[in-house]
């Protein structure tokens, strides 16, 4: 009869033990799951602080380009169809399509006319 309240005290320091690791267990699982949820939006912002990292160095490169002459005077030419002074320029005539415009569309420009053709065609009644 000795046996049976040893094996009561071992069953109770068993369920006791079982008890505190449910709630350290518990305890703890808060806690983690949201350590792992701030671990998950730092690097997703990590991640969006590289593209927008990469986004400024592409503008800056873009801005930096407005330092080269040779660039603004290229792009000055192929946009706003400048000239050098004593350069001959030869415009040739654009032939009419065969499709009449939309009714309606009168005052539509393609985009690939000069901006001049398409400032004036977007004021003409």
């Amino acid at each position: 009869m000795a046996r049976l309240p040893r094996r009561t005290t071992l069953t109770t320091r068993a369920t006791l033990l079982a008890v505190v690791i449910c709630v350290l267990v518990l305890t703890l699982a808060y806690p983690l799951r949201l350590y792992l949820r701030q671990q998950a939006e730092i690097a997703a912002l990590r991640k969006q602080n590289a593209a927008s990292q990469a986004r400024v160095d592409a503008l800056r490169a873009g801005v930096a380009k407005y330092d080269d002459d040779a660039w603004v005077e290229d792009e000055a030419r192929r946009r706003l169809h400048y000239i050098r002074p004593g350069e001959k320029t030869y415009l040739m005539p654009v032939t009419p399509s065969a499709t009449p415009p939309a009714p309606g569309g009168h005052g539509r420009s393609n985009p690939d006319d000069a901006w001049y053709s398409q400032l004036w065609s977007q004021t003409a009644p």
